[in-house]
């Protein structure tokens, strides 16, 4: 009789253990951290601009006229309308072509994109 009490008990304790960590929310759903884009800057003209044209928008790229990939890319309605495939491209290492971005000139752009692509 003492043997199945203990035999009880210890499947009691293990029950009761192991079934509560499946009522902790927090660890079936992690919580939600700080945006990755908190602190980066994402202004079109100060930021997004100068890298698409000194990376992007140069002869036989993306420049005025271009039709390689989406196009021209030397305006912000040209950016703006161009920014899925510019993310995939950047984010893929595809683009550009013969160079690379840093990282942090990556989450820029991405950055403004997720941020609603502002005009700014």
């Amino acid at each position: 009789m003492k043997k199945i009490l203990i035999v009880c008990l210890v499947f009691f304790v293990i029950g009761v253990s192991h079934g509560c960590y499946y009522d902790k929310e927090q660890l079936l759903i992690p919580p939600k951290t700080a945006s990755t884009c908190t602190g980066i800057p994402a202004s079109f003209a100060n930021d997004v601009a100068p890298l698409i044209q000194s990376s992007c928008s140069q002869s036989g790229c993306h420049n005025a006229g271009s039709s390689s990939g989406p196009g021209a890319l030397t305006t912000y309605s040209e950016i703006s309308n161009a920014s899925a495939q510019i993310q995939s491209s950047i984010q893929a290492g595809r683009m550009p072509l013969g160079s690379s971005l840093s990282a942090a000139q990556i989450q820029t752009i991405v950055c403004w994109i997720s941020n609603g692509k502002l005009n700014n």
